[in-house]
């Protein structure tokens, strides 16, 4: 993978924030890294080439968080049932199956009075998450010295695109790659104008800001990193005390709890 920057990423007293896009294939994932350059002013940049599974162990290296738009787990009770069954016993799920396909954090989302996302366990979701299991094992193993808690609370956190830009208030419906291509184009258009007015004063947008018309994964992968930033920032919704045992096993999505423009990497910077 390389950058597409006019400044190379090898110096390691730079803050490095990495988002990225997942998808279940490497040619779906998108992959923005957002680097510290000059007093506090940062810029954004795409990792190009294949996101497989190697160059996504390679761009994680040197950074200070990563957010991913990915389930960093399942539901504890799916996983319960399907171990009953596994092992011939009675399953333990009910006809109401809401806690077998989705996780708290996916329930505490509606709270926020926004659309939930996909199930994990019953959803085409679930091959994404599978890829992300196998990346937060490699990542575990050959870059950070253990797991990541799945709660956010460290270098890893789970963000979901369309419920920031909800909580952020800028509107989004169209935007994927799914609708009529020229209303979808205008909509990430507006969005990448938005997010550049909000954060003009500390991110250069510019090198990425045509990707993120062009790609909803390029545009998703720059807010996966602005929430990265925003979680380690406090400005997000952390799980309460008493979900945070849960969310360390099925994964935590972290939602915007201030505006953008209040959003900086300030916390990161150190010296």
């Amino acid at each position: 993978m390389r950058m597409t920057s006019r400044h190379p990423l090898c110096h390691a007293h730079w803050v490095r924030v990495l988002g990225i896009d997942l998808a279940a294939q490497a040619a779906s994932t998108g992959v923005v890294v957002l680097e510290r350059a000059e007093g506090n002013q940062w810029m954004a940049a795409e990792i190009e080439g294949r996101a497989d599974d190697e160059g996504l162990v390679r761009a994680v290296r040197g950074c200070a968080v990563v957010g991913v738009d990915s389930p960093l787990g399942w539901p504890v009770a799916f996983v319960k049932a399907v171990q009953a069954h596994t092992d011939h016993m009675p399953w333990t799920g009910t006809g109401n199956r809401s806690t077998l396909t989705h996780r708290d954090t996916d329930r505490a989302i509606r709270e926020h009075g926004i659309r939930a996302p996909l199930s994990v366990s019953a959803d085409n979701l679930g091959s994404v998450a599978m890829r992300c299991a196998l990346l937060q094992r490699r990542w575990a193993e050959e870059v950070w010295a253990g797991s990541a808690p799945r709660d956010g609370s460290g270098t890893l956190v789970e963000t979901y695109p369309a419920a920031a830009l909800a909580a952020w208030g800028i509107e989004c419906v169209g935007y994927k790659r799914g609708s009529r291509k020229d209303s979808a184009t205008e909509v990430r258009e507006r969005i990448t104008n938005t997010i550049h007015e909000a954060t003009r004063d500390w991110l250069d947008l510019d090198g990425i800001r045509k990707r993120c018309v062009m790609s909803d994964h390029v545009l998703d992968a720059l807010i996966c990193a602005l929430v990265a930033i925003a979680a380690k920032s406090s400005a997000t919704h952390p799980p309460s005390g008493e979900q945070r045992s849960v969310a360390l096993i099925e994964g935590w999505i972290h939602v915007p709890s201030q505006s953008l423009t209040a959003t900086s990497p300030t916390t990161l910077v150190r010296g």
